[in-house]
């Protein structure tokens, strides 16, 4: 008798401690940094709105600053004018304390969407250097399918040769100072863009990249950077 007693006693303790210790506990990742830029072909102002909560309106050809979103779980990205949803079914789950860079693209006639997401990097307060990337985004082209990036007047300041919708690699360093870049036809001395007078600043990380003329044309295109 003693011992049932006993045992109706240990019993619930041995449940509840059960229960506690089967109770995994995640911590909430850090948020992560969304950048948008409108490559698109006819959308003079293109309106973002993430997870119904931030809207961001990005004029053609120019990039967003960044805007904070949830992590780890499914982000869902609504594409379209200030008057017209194009696209309501786009989701990215990111990782926590990310940067990441969206360019889109496309018309009113199609499907607006995103290129492959491009992830941003962050470097210590302290580096004497920055770092610097291109992404080919004009697609109404000819001779500028096929690019190469140039320092004006000095060297080639990029390795690969880049298709419309692709983006270097990795970042490449970059000391701080004054320069101005120039897009070749690939393979020629042909220059298509230049931006001229872009100052460099230390520990930063920057994007060049390209988009179609207003409107758009197989021999022209604009050089920009954020």
């Amino acid at each position: 008798m003693k011992l049932c007693r006993l045992m109706r006693i240990i019993a619930p303790l041995l449940l509840v401690y059960g229960c506690d210790t089967g109770v995994l506990s995640f911590p909430t990742p850090e948020q992560a940094g969304v950048r948008i830029v409108n490559v698109t072909q006819n959308l003079p102002v293109l309106r973002i709105t993430i997870d119904s909560a931030t809207v961001l309106d990005e004029n053609r050809g120019e990039s967003s600053d960044y805007s904070m979103v949830a992590a780890g779980r499914p982000v869902t990205f609504t594409i379209g004018t200030i008057n017209e949803i194009l696209r309501d079914n786009l989701r990215y789950t990111l990782g926590g304390g990310g940067r990441v860079i969206l360019f889109v693209r496309g018309d009113t006639t199609s499907l607006v969407e995103f290129r492959r997401e491009i992830q941003d990097t962050v470097l210590p307060q302290n580096s004497t250097s920055s770092v610097i990337r291109f992404t080919h985004m004009a697609e109404s082209v000819d001779k500028g399918y096929f690019l190469e990036v140039w320092v004006t007047g000095g060297s080639r300041l990029l390795p690969e040769e880049f298709e419309p919708g692709f983006s270097s690699v990795t970042y490449t360093g970059i000391l701080p100072g004054t320069y101005s870049f120039e897009i070749r036809e690939g393979g020629t001395a042909n220059v298509l863009a230049t931006l001229p007078n872009v100052k460099i600043d230390a520990a930063r990380s920057y994007m060049l990249y390209t988009h179609d003329a207003e409107p758009p044309s197989i021999d022209i295109i604009t050089l920009k950077i954020f």
